[in-house]
């Protein structure tokens, strides 16, 4: 009789082992879909035979930015931060009454944050990580794609300061300047710190470490540096008058001058950067020009219109005008355009394909697989 009842109990530990096992299984599953396609809740839509949106809607963004969040949207409007899915259902939003709001994204990432307050919004597509609290107004936040935030600051003390934020939303370092304004930062990974200040001497790159107060590098400019940008071979850095190329030490290596012509719009990415050019003196060329992270021109562009944004992504470049989107190659050869005269402001390249243009009040993808 005993040796029944030992059987039996060991009858039923196989069967909670094996059911640990399989719910453990099921909860690796869960977790590898939320870092794929949308999500948990996006493969539950396409099980039920849900489609992808091509139009979304959102309250009034006539002083705010969208960016595409993989196939999904994020708006920084008037009244607020909204997050949609790919669906285009709203994920969630957080309710601000901000000024001046600025919103930057990369990879799966976003940050929103009112530029002279104190709160920078850290998100991801499918959920709100981190609201960061700064005690002196915030001059500008930017986020990499794997979720690393430096928020910009002024301090009591210095011209200003930088915080780095982990992807949990806990911050990690610190660094003040003492001979510039901090402008902007990005962060390369998980290990290096790019900061940009401007004083009376110019423009200063500072490169440091995340796990060291030493400065490892630094490079001045005697003119006015709008942004910069980590690359595969380096650091590219654009000017009010040319791109700059350094090594990863910041030593330089190359220049492109814009020869007298008004720089429009610009993006830089890890490989590829684009540049908008207005000749207003020999009746209002315009050109768009991208380069390698090398310094090589990759590609040169007439165009007939201003240009309102620019994207590059992916080998791709998206130029928005008055009324249409047009997409080209990195060596700038037209692969597609679409036209989409509702007023829209901004472009984004999407992972699938296609491209998004976002207005005021609304949204849509053109194109894709």
């Amino acid at each position: 009789m005993a040796e029944k009842r030992k059987k039996k109990r060991g009858f039923f530990k196989v069967l909670l082992i094996a059911a640990l096992l399989i719910a453990a299984l099921f909860a690796v599953l869960l977790a590898a879909m939320n870092r794929r396609d949308g999500g948990v809740r996006a493969f539950w839509r396409k099980l039920r035979g849900e489609r992808t949106a091509t139009e979304f809607f959102f309250e009034n963004a006539s002083h705010g930015d969208a960016v595409g969040m993989d196939l999904g949207l994020a708006v920084a409007a008037d009244s607020g931060l909204y997050v949609f899915d790919e669906t285009g259902e709203i994920v969630y939003n957080r309710l601000y009454a901000w000024q001046n709001q600025a919103l930057a994204r990369a990879g799966d990432y976003g940050v929103v944050y009112d530029v002279g307050g104190g709160t920078v919004v850290f998100f991801d597509s499918g959920k709100l990580i981190a609201e960061l609290e700064s005690q002196y107004p915030v001059v500008s936040a930017s986020v990499n794609e794997l979720g690393y935030v430096a928020v910009c600051s002024e301090a009591d003390g210095y011209k200003g300061s930088v915080t780095v934020y982990n992807s949990l939303g806990t911050a990690i370092y610190r660094w003040s300047a003492g001979n510039g304004r901090v402008l902007s930062a990005r962060v390369s990974g998980r290990d290096e710190l790019l900061v940009l200040t401007i004083g009376d001497g110019g423009s200063r790159l500072v490169l440091l470490r995340l796990d060291s107060e030493e400065l490892q590098a630094d490079y001045t400019y005697p003119g006015l540096m709008i942004d910069m940008a980590f690359t595969q071979s380096g650091i590219t850095a654009v000017t009010t008058t040319q791109l700059l190329g350094f090594s990863g030490k910041l030593e330089e290596r190359w220049s492109r001058d814009f020869e007298g012509r008004f720089l429009e719009r610009y993006a830089l990415t890890g490989d590829i950067s684009a540049v908008a050019l207005t000749d207003y003196q020999v009746g209002g060329g315009r050109t768009v020009e991208t380069f390698s992270a090398g310094g090589d021109v990759r590609g040169t562009l007439a165009l007939d219109e201003d240009p309102l944004d620019i994207d590059v992504s992916g080998g791709r470049v998206a130029v928005l005008t008055s009324d249409r989107v047009t997409v080209y190659s990195e060596s700038l050869e037209k692969s597609a355009e679409y036209a989409c005269g509702f007023g829209a402001e901004h472009v984004s390249l999407r992972p699938d394909g296609s491209v998004l243009c976002a207005g005021t009040f609304s949204a849509y993808v053109y194109g894709g697989k």
